[in-house]
């Protein structure tokens, strides 16, 4: 993979985090929640997110409020 590739997957994957950490914190989730959320690229450049080990509860509150929003919508 050239580095232009890693570079677009890696950003990608970046702004999937980011993403994800705000929407965790704006459910009121600790920090301590984002912790353990990593990018990653893999070989052929593409980009995926980590999300580590999370407690249940956290997990649960998070899928209801994915789920209400795309009800909305």
């Amino acid at each position: 993979m050239d580095m232009k590739t890693w570079r677009e997957g890696r950003k990608s994957a970046d702004d999937a985090v980011s993403a994800i950490r705000e929407a965790f914190s704006a459910l009121g989730l600790s920090d301590a929640v984002g912790r353990g959320i990593r990018p990653v690229v893999t070989r052929s450049g593409k980009a995926y997110v980590d999300l580590g080990m999370l407690r249940a509860d956290q997990v649960e509150q998070a899928a209801k409020a994915i789920y209400a929003a795309g009800r909305h919508e």
